[in-house]
């Protein structure tokens, strides 16, 4: 179990520096937003300690995007890579979009050719 957790907080850390990160946003101002110090930002994004679910809210408040969407990026499942791939994707223009879908359907194609 305690192997779980670990790989569980290190997966939903690194969620959060990458949303924090993609809204331009410090650690501090973040700890700002939530009313944290920099340091239980800096914890939670290294998996030292798992956020309460209080403090996920807030985080999932900021960085707009769905609790679960903040949550289940960190599991192995293909269903949340898809979710987590959606949200990224809401953010480009339709045409980038489309790029993107063509292409990561293509890749899909030749890598299960290959294994």
């Amino acid at each position: 179990m305690s192997k779980y957790l670990s790989t569980v907080e290190v997966r939903l850390g690194k969620a959060i520096a990458r949303e924090r990160s993609a809204l331009g946003l410090t650690q501090e101002e973040l700890a700002q937003a939530i009313g944290v110090q920099q340091e239980t930002i800096s914890r939670f994004e290294r998996g030292v300690v798992l956020p309460p679910l209080q403090r996920l809210i807030q985080l999932a408040d900021v960085f707009d995007i769905p609790l679960d969407g903040l949550v289940r990026g960190t599991t192995n499942r293909a269903s949340d890579d898809g979710l987590e791939i959606t949200t990224a994707l809401k953010k480009l223009t339709p045409e980038n979009r489309e790029f993107i879908r063509r292409w990561v359907i293509e890749m899909c194609e030749q890598l299960s050719h290959k294994s």
